[in-house]
């Protein structure tokens, strides 16, 4: 996979601050500052010509960009289901982001031979993750209770000894080591109130059948917690202590993020075969799965899963994908006092939410993608924005980091459009979009991204009208 960009960003955002840094060698890397990120001072003007890549280079660094309005997308719409629901060159050249480290491709099988259906492998690394790290805290803290195995999950990923897998990290317990492990989704790194403090964001784009590229720029962000985070607290879950270490799922197998369901549950999957290969977790005869679908926020589903789960007494529960169904049940769970572990949550609201200590993520708050978002769209070159997201926790959270990226960094937010996903016509929003007239759009949804992108085109404000 080629890194080709550096991008370094300094900003304050919500609860946090960051610096994005590329993964990978420097010798085809071109670096480039914000002027948002450092004082002029820091920037001569001569310098300028030394951080732009040479023009003979792009040609073989870049796909090709997308004729008309160029289309940005998240983590929310990349992927090549969407692609599967457009006409065939539709996203041509579209980028998107999504957080996460770049899979390899042993992974890859490795989740196919779980799911030989998968098509896309979003956020399986960070549903891997999630499993075996509460395997591990459960193992240092020979407890499967949720306070219990919350109080080890900043210490099992901040020691001095470095893992990478399930096996390695257990034997270096066995000896009384301090671990720090990185796994499939890269260094996670937490911090008190549940977030990790590095991450990896993936720069995706679609070829002109509509699916995404093998070429991905991955970089990688560090997050300075800042915040109050909730103190570990409540009783131990019903089924604690019980000799069964079981684990509930709660991703989405219907709803408008349905297609995120398929490598989460995989990642789930494989991370338990993994782990019972390496022969289980001391003091736990077996391991149980029991599988819930998170639906979405506009139907019941999710706490209908969740109050069918509970008194199963599951361990820990491995969800949601969206923040909004997470908050629509995280007093539930976490007054019960079950380790909730999400893969995919990027809503920086559930950083500060009230949750006794009990809720974690493995995906980055939305402060670091937000920010990178905005900075990538203006070192593409475009400088009138114009945003349209969907009305929930998430997308809230992520145009308001875009939002501040693009305006510090020196441009101008032309049109932001906040939508009601569950809308069957989108044709007014994008009507406003396009009477803006920006240089960019980006669109910010989930399963509904397909009908808007549609209306775009028709509209003529792109992606690909000629």
């Amino acid at each position: 996979m080629k890194r080709t960009t550096v991008f370094k960003t300094a900003a304050v955002l919500g609860v946090a601050s960051l610096a994005l840094a590329a993964c990978g060698g420097s010798s085809d890397t071109a670096e480039t500052e914000p002027a948002a990120s450092e004082p002029a001072a820091e920037a001569p003007a001569e310098e300028a010509p030394a951080e732009e890549a040479p023009a003979e280079e792009a040609p073989a660094e870049e796909a090709p960009a997308a004729a008309g309005v160029p289309l940005y997308l998240v983590d929310g719409n990349t992927g090549n289901a969407l692609g599967e629901k457009l006409p065939a060159g539709t996203l041509d050249g579209v980028k998107g982001t999504i957080p996460g480290a770049e899979n390899t491709q042993d992974f890859k099988d490795a989740l196919l031979s779980v799911d030989p259906e998968l098509i896309d492998f979003a956020y399986a690394p960070e549903s891997y993750d999630a499993v075996v790290l509460a395997a591990l805290a459960a193992a240092k803290a020979k407890s499967d209770a949720g306070v219990d195995m919350a109080k080890q999950m900043v210490s099992i990923t901040n020691g001095t000894e470095i893992c990478n897998d399930y096996a390695g990290c257990l034997a270096l317990l066995e000896e009384g080591k301090e671990i720090d492990y990185n796994g499939r989704s890269g260094a996670v790194n937490f911090w008190d109130a549940g977030d990790p403090t590095s991450a990896s964001i993936g720069v995706y784009q679609f070829g002109p059948d509509n699916t995404l590229l093998p070429e991905v720029t991955y970089l990688a962000g560090e997050i300075v917690p800042e915040g109050e985070a909730n103190p570990i607290d409540g009783k131990p879950q019903e089924g604690a202590g019980d000799g069964v270490f079981k684990i509930g799922t709660f991703l989405p197998v219907t709803g408008n993020l349905a297609f995120l369901g398929p490598p989460e549950v995989a990642g789930v999957k494989l991370a338990i075969k993994d782990i019972e290969a390496a022969g289980g977790i001391p003091g736990f005869d077996k391991i149980v799965l029991e599988e819930g679908d998170s639906g979405d926020t506009s139907t019941e589903t999710g706490k209908q899963t969740v109050k069918r789960l509970l008194p199963l007494g599951i361990d820990i529960l491995v969800g949601a994908a969206s923040s909004g169904s997470t908050l629509s049940v995280l007093d539930q769970v976490t007054n019960a006092g079950v380790l909730m572990i999400s893969p995919a949550n990027t809503s920086p609201e559930l950083t500060t939410a009230p949750d006794r200590g009990l809720y974690w993520r493995t995906a980055p708050s939305d402060v670091l993608q937000g920010a990178f978002v905005g900075t990538l769209v203006l070192q593409d070159g475009y400088t009138k924005v114009a945003i349209m997201s969907l009305q929930d926790s998430y997308g809230d959270g992520l145009n308001a980091n875009v939002t501040k990226a693009v305006t510090e960094g020196g441009g101008e937010v032309v049109a932001n459009v906040v939508y009601d996903p569950k809308a069957t016509d989108f044709a007014a929003d994008v009507a406003k979009i396009k009477a803006a007239g920006p240089e960019a759009v980006v669109l910010i949804g989930f399963d509904e991204s397909a009908q808007i992108i549609q209306e775009m085109v028709k509209q003529g404000i792109g992606p690909n009208v000629g």
